[in-house]
């Protein structure tokens, strides 16, 4: 039996648990259905099967997840994907109609990253293409191993990609470089320099696209290091890899996220209620937005959030609605 991340049938049975799961607790009852149980105040699960169609290859049946083109014209594996959520979703409502109760309910429905990129044609493995097998990606390499080598040694040994059993590099369609602070030779600059001399722009085994490290990493980021002058979860050096690349030799996939380009950041975000006239708002919005909305909707005060007073964070515009 294949592992759930690599069926597309397997991970609908996955997603469905959950769906089975929220309409039994909409139903009054527990989330397995069996006795009755308070139905809570704040619904919600997690898809993957969108995920998965949007960059799943599973050779063993010959299914290619994807889109077809530039414009996100869905492939037939990941139409099926969207077409089982779009039924869940339904379902869902139905049981809220059902149980009177779809009146006096938000609904949101986002995503917390998209994938990249979505012009599938466009995707650079390591060492691989997947649409053409007489292919080969000119992508050969990846920044963590790039810094990995004997001479530098510039990561740790919990980075290094040569390291059996540890954790590994953290590269998906980003890198992210935490350095070997017991390696004076290994300074951020330095380490830096040695990815833009070994993938240079006309020969670009590494793919990259943009190097971010220093005062531009702060603007992002707090500052890489230890207490009390930095923060050990930020990166010494993030790489943003050009369009379509990805870290990963694996030939099951075709896109990949983690980064910040415009394919894993820009996701939709829809917010239903029968009291909403239908607008499209084209302003920035963001996901963090999703938390302030539901303590708003719930009647609550949504800056009692301590993320929202820290960062400002606003309710998002669309949000009134007739509460029961």
């Amino acid at each position: 039996m294949n592992a759930w991340t690599d069926s597309f049938k397997n991970f609908q049975c996955y997603d469905q648990l959950k769906v089975n799961a929220v309409i039994n607790e909409i139903n009054g009852k527990k989330h397995n259905g069996l006795g009755n149980a308070l139905r809570p105040a704040i619904l919600g699960m997690n898809f993957q099967t969108v995920s998965v169609g949007q960059k799943l290859i599973e050779a063993a049946v010959g299914m290619t997840g994807g889109y077809l083109d530039s414009i996100g014209t869905p492939s037939a594996p990941l139409l099926n994907e969207i077409e089982f959520t779009d039924t869940a979703v339904g379902n869902m409502v139905a049981a809220l109609k059902s149980n009177g109760i779809y009146d006096s309910t938000l609904i949101v429905i986002t995503a917390k990253h998209g994938q990249s990129p979505i012009d599938s044609a466009r995707y650079l493995g390591i060492g691989i293409v997947p649409e053409d097998t007489a292919l080969t990606s000119p992508v050969t390499t990846s920044p963590a191993t790039i810094l990995d080598v004997p001479g530098p040694g510039c990561l740790p040994s919990t980075e290094s990609p040569s390291t059996m059993g540890g954790i590994g590099p953290t590269e998906d369609d980003v890198s992210l470089i935490w350095l070997n602070n017991k390696n004076t030779a290994c300074m951020t600059p330095g380490a830096v320099s040695l990815l833009r001399s070994t993938s240079p722009t006309t020969n670009n085994i590494a793919g990259i696209g943009e190097i971010f490290s220093g005062p531009i990493l702060r603007t992002y980021f707090n500052a890489p290091g230890l207490p009390p002058d930095g923060d050990p979860r930020t990166p010494d050096i993030l790489v943003a890899p050009d369009i379509g690349v990805t870290y990963s030799g694996s030939g099951k996939k075709l896109a990949e996220h983690g980064g910040f380009s415009h394919d894993d950041t820009n996701v939709m975000m829809l917010l239903s209620n029968p009291s909403f006239q239908p607008k499209t708002v084209t302003g920035p919005v963001e996901t963090m937005q999703v938390a302030p909305t539901i303590l708003k909707a719930l009647g609550l005060d949504p800056n009692a959030l301590q993320t929202s007073q820290i960062e400002g964070t606003q309710v998002s515009p669309v949000s009134r609605f007739r509460r029961q």
